[in-house]
């Protein structure tokens, strides 16, 4: 069995080696209960048949999905258009709550009943692949070409119990418990520790980006992950949302988060002409320390990204405006990324250059 295991392990790295171009994932929601959900975007200039491409959840630390479940996509997905799959539990358990419906409504698939793909709780690694003519993954994957993979898979009981991936390598934190009390909790090549060094309480959760998080991926990302990562590093190719406050706890809160579900920025396109309306930027090269946006629809918000993906300017209008002047950093330089967000619920995104 062990024998057979490894082979998997081992054939499935190979697979992840050999795709080319093609679909990703670009948003991964784990928030609260089974608020839990997937976007796949497409990069390509074609429409692209999703009946080929399956999502896979290798659960717990395992070297295959048998367990956590695999799931065909539906429909077609125009180039640089994005598709949302989510949880499909509409009925509540008394261990398994109902995924929110306004999560849901978001969907452009809802997942199949449990084992699923999005039943993930944070330490599961997450696949998608695709076959011949649609046809179901074998579960030796002879039949798979793998296409992209958030986490690590086949790490068995080195996260089989723990609560996910970090950002950080090692690191040892002293913080207070429930009673107020210090203990010590550790994350260990990037896997975040369940419970602390006294094995009782919980270890440093708020390390995990893979769990109670929304995570979206960098807008220079052009095609997936092809090999099982060794570590998975999550801050690579990823961002987290920004945290809210919690009205009833006050602290800082990173799931249940699906703002930009739906949409992605890529530098894959960085102009979007078909958004519905008009956008000037200028000067563009832009020479001093502001430029100025001018549309015909009105705007509410405008944020800047460097081509790592780092939000470098965030302005939101307290009363949406046809012409807008965006303040920047007199050290920035180079191309940049600026996305507007319109009163309609539209979006654009275009390229400005810094000099």
């Amino acid at each position: 069995m062990k024998k057979s295991v490894l082979f998997i392990a081992m054939f499935f790295v190979a697979v992840f080696a050999t795709a080319q171009t093609d679909l990703f994932f670009s948003e991964y929601v784990e928030g609260s209960g089974n608020n839990k959900g997937v976007e796949i975007y497409n990069p390509t200039t074609q429409t692209i048949d999703l009946t080929n491409y399956w999502v896979a959840r290798f659960s717990n630390g395992e070297s295959t999905f048998t367990s956590g479940g695999v799931t065909q996509l539906t429909g077609t997905l125009e180039p640089y258009k994005t598709h949302v799959l989510v949880n499909g539990q509409t009925t509540s358990t008394p261990t398994s709550p109902a995924c929110d419906p306004a999560l849901q409504a978001i969907a452009n698939q809802l997942d199949h009943d449990y084992p699923a793909p999005t039943y993930m709780n944070g330490n599961d690694a997450i696949a998608l692949m695709k076959t011949p003519n649609g046809e179901t993954p074998l579960e030796d994957m002879s039949n798979v070409t793998a296409v992209d993979l958030i986490g690590q898979i086949g790490l068995g009981s080195a996260i089989s119990s723990e609560t996910g991936w970090s950002y950080v390598k090692d690191s040892t934190l002293t913080y207070n418990n429930a009673a107020g009390e210090p203990v010590t909790g550790k994350v260990v090549n990037y896997i975040v520790r369940k419970y602390a060094t006294n094995g009782s309480d919980y270890g440093p959760f708020w390390m995990s980006w893979t769990s109670d998080h929304s995570l979206i991926r960098k807008p220079n990302v052009l095609q997936g992950v092809v090999s099982s990562p060794s570590p998975f590093i999550v801050d690579m190719e990823w961002d987290t949302v920004p945290g809210r406050i919690d009205p009833e706890t006050g602290h800082i809160v990173y799931k249940d988060i699906w703002d930009n579900l739906g949409t992605h920025v890529s530098i894959a396109k960085i102009d979007e002409p078909d958004f519905g309306g008009t956008l000037n930027i200028y000067p563009n090269p832009v020479v001093a320390d502001h430029f100025t946006l001018s549309s015909n629809m009105m705007m509410k918000s405008v944020v800047v990204f460097d081509l790592l993906g780092k939000q470098v300017v965030e302005q939101t209008f307290s009363n949406p405006l046809n012409e807008a002047e965006v303040a920047i950093a007199e050290n920035y330089n180079g191309l940049y990324l600026v996305k507007i967000y319109f009163v309609n619920g539209a979006t654009t995104t275009q390229k400005i250059l810094i000099k």
